[in-house]
């Protein structure tokens, strides 16, 4: 979990001083992060049990901050490549969502044992692949 938090912090300083981050207006309704993980295997059993207690763990400290409108995990549920967890973080805007990473990893730890993050660290490492980031802007006027 350790090697996500600081991916996507590196990752984030990278975008905040790329060319594309200015292209975020002030008037934009919001900011979606999306990150898309493929799974080398489905945990099951009680390494299933297990990997979904973290991510709800996980959900419960980063729904509880205010800076995230909204947050929420996908599981694969029809079609061709079963793999895929696609995890969701919607910020007002880009200011938001880079703090809010700065500040993930402490609060992982405060609200998490040491024991418990590093177990969690294992079961990840174990079955996540290779991912993908993606922050997207919404467009004006499409939302229900």
């Amino acid at each position: 979990m350790r090697k996500v938090i600081v991916f996507t912090i590196l990752f984030s300083a990278l975008f905040l001083f790329s060319p594309v981050s200015s292209a975020q207006s002030s008037d934009s309704l919001s900011v979606v992060h999306v990150q898309t993980w493929k799974m080398n295997s489905l945990p099951s059993g009680d390494d299933g049990k297990a990997f979904g207690d973290m991510l709800r763990k996980q959900a419960e400290v980063i729904n509880s901050d205010s800076r995230v409108i909204r947050s929420f995990v996908l599981r694969h549920f029809w079609g061709a490549d079963s793999r895929d967890l696609i995890m969701v973080t919607e910020f007002q805007n880009l200011a938001d969502l880079f703090s809010f990473y700065d500040d993930l990893g402490p609060m992982l730890e405060k609200a998490i044992p040491k024991e418990e993050l590093d177990k969690g660290d294992a079961l990840w490492n174990k079955y996540a692949g290779m991912h993908s980031d993606e922050i997207y802007s919404e467009v004006n006027g499409t939302r229900k």
